[in-house]
């Protein structure tokens, strides 16, 4: 039975293809240079890039739905889900593309987890694990059912290399693990006092059976993901680093593993650098400010596009049509390539 809907559309385009891509993204091709998504109300909270299908998928906040873009035929489908998109009690932000399967998995979570910071987090939470070829869900899993609503705000997922899903929470933190069918869900790293109104850990960026995690519990944490149960490590950071309100998390592609950086919302992005790629410690390289700071606008996320590496922008301050915690009337949604600036702190 189709759970979805797709509406489908064809937006701009600014950056361009390079005929030299590295081996491991040869399918797609390299694609540099700023971008802008042509969709309303996208505001963007979180995007993946799948370097088999050479796909951008975009978790659509406000409306709850996932946007699929295509930058090297500038096209776009918006793939809406019954009873979630256009539903004020969710807002749709984590998104992760499984790069051996092709499978989406996407978090559609209660919308008041966030702005009431973690006071309210009543309301159901559903993991969606969606399969873009033939436009269904695999799986629709009840978060909450797990999580007897003692502990929310979910907003990051990741997989393993056998196709376990891991969802982050971070009122307070919180790591679920789903089984690749999805019958198996598993509270799999919770603190040992649960308080709702404590923010923690946010984003999670895995690396073969590695899980590196970071949020307002200070500093980047690593765990062994074939664990039956998640223990933290603290990594230890060489060099002086303040981490301010944090979002998504990346270890892009391109460096093997080798570089994470981390989205601090207003302020931009901190680069971190593991050479041996096993993050048992990691040298702070620098700080990308945020250069786009209009309309409360805020980098949510990095993510890798072809050869590229581009800010996630949400701006939070357009007036919602509909009241606060609602879409706005903008149409144009810039991702903005920061490759350089990358090079140049690592260099």
């Amino acid at each position: 039975m189709m759970l979805c809907s797709v509406l489908f559309t064809a937006t701009a385009l600014t950056g361009l293809a390079s005929a030299h891509p590295k081996p491991h993204q040869a399918k797609c091709g390299s694609f540099k240079g700023d971008f802008t998504v042509k969709r309303y109300q996208l505001y963007p909270e979180n995007a993946d890039f799948d370097f088999n299908s050479c796909k951008l998928y975009i978790g659509q906040l406000w409306n709850a739905s996932l946007g699929i873009y295509d930058p090297y035929t500038n096209k776009h489908e918006t793939v809406e889900f019954e009873g979630i998109s256009h539903n004020p009690a969710f807002h749709m932000g984590a998104v992760g593309a499984d790069r051996k399967t092709g499978l989406v998995s996407i978090i559609a979570d209660a919308a008041n987890a966030f702005p009431s910071e973690g006071h309210d987090i009543s309301g159901t939470n559903w993991l969606l694990q969606f399969d873009p070829k033939t436009k269904n869900l695999v799986y629709k899993i009840n978060l909450t059912e797990t999580s007897q609503a003692k502990y929310g705000g979910f907003q990051d997922v990741e997989q393993d290399p056998e196709g376990n899903v891991f969802v982050v929470g971070t009122w307070p933190s919180s790591i679920t693990k789903v089984s690749k069918d999805g019958k198996a869900v598993t509270p799999w790293y919770l603190p040992e006092n649960i308080v709702p109104t404590e923010k923690g850990l946010g984003g999670i960026a895995a690396l073969d059976w590695t899980l590196l995690a970071q949020g307002d519990r200070p500093g980047i944490w690593k765990f062994d993901l074939r664990a039956p149960t998640g223990t933290p490590t603290q990594v230890k950071i060489i060099g002086n680093h303040t981490f301010g309100a944090s979002d998504a998390i990346s270890l892009p592609p391109k460096y093997d593993g080798t570089v994470l950086l981390v989205a601090e919302e207003g302020a931009g992005f901190s680069v971190f650098e593991s050479k041996d790629a096993k993050w048992d410690s990691a040298v702070f390289k620098g700080f990308v400010e945020n250069k786009n700071t209009a309309n409360g606008t805020s980098v949510t996320a990095i993510v890798q596009v072809g050869e590229g590496l581009y800010e996630v922008l949400e701006p939070f301050g357009d007036e919602g049509v509909a009241g606060p915690g609602s879409a706005g009337v903008r149409e144009s949604f810039l991702f903005r390539d920061v490759s350089q600036e990358v090079e140049g702190l690592l260099q």
